[in-house]
């Protein structure tokens, strides 16, 4: 079914579709990113020492699952745009974004929270705030850039 719908589709309307799912995956982890930067990650130094590592593991694990596909996602998109566009500056500025995020995400992030697995460091809860400015940046400047990339394609 879905074969069959994609064999009718131009160049341009598979052009159309990947800016469409670009927008919608920049602005959904924008939101997140922004989310995680602003209450949840502050909000890992509010929780009780006795309750940190049960909730440190449920967080984790829910928003792996929300975080991972998109992020999977994202990196699929910024590939194809770049193979299929004939402007490659936006193209280029967002699969090098998506790099920096990939980056920190598994130079700094992920191994602060696997060390939190073992318990309450409010140390590492700044430092997990501090690294991910970096995301947050890189996230917000993404989003903005397919958003104006998005606009003058189409």
């Amino acid at each position: 079914m879905v074969g069959n719908f994609l064999a009718y589709l131009t160049t341009a309307d598979m052009l159309t579709l990947l800016h469409i799912f670009n927008v919608a995956v920049s602005c959904g982890l924008l939101i997140l990113i922004w989310l995680v930067q602003m209450i949840i990650y502050p909000g890992l130094a509010r929780i009780p020492s006795n309750d940190f590592v049960n909730y440190h593991a449920w967080y984790v694990t829910r928003i792996t699952m929300v975080v991972l596909p998109l992020m999977i996602f994202e990196i699929i998109i910024a590939i194809a745009c770049f193979f299929l566009q004939d402007n490659l500056l936006y193209p280029i500025v967002a699969v090098g974004l998506v790099i920096l995020v990939w980056c920190s995400t598994f130079t700094f992030q992920v191994p602060i929270h696997k060390s939190l697995q073992a318990g309450k460091d409010t140390s590492k809860i700044r430092r997990l705030v501090a690294t991910n400015w970096i995301r947050t940046f890189a996230w917000s400047i993404k989003a903005v850039t397919v958003i104006v990339f998005a606009f003058e394609s189409l």
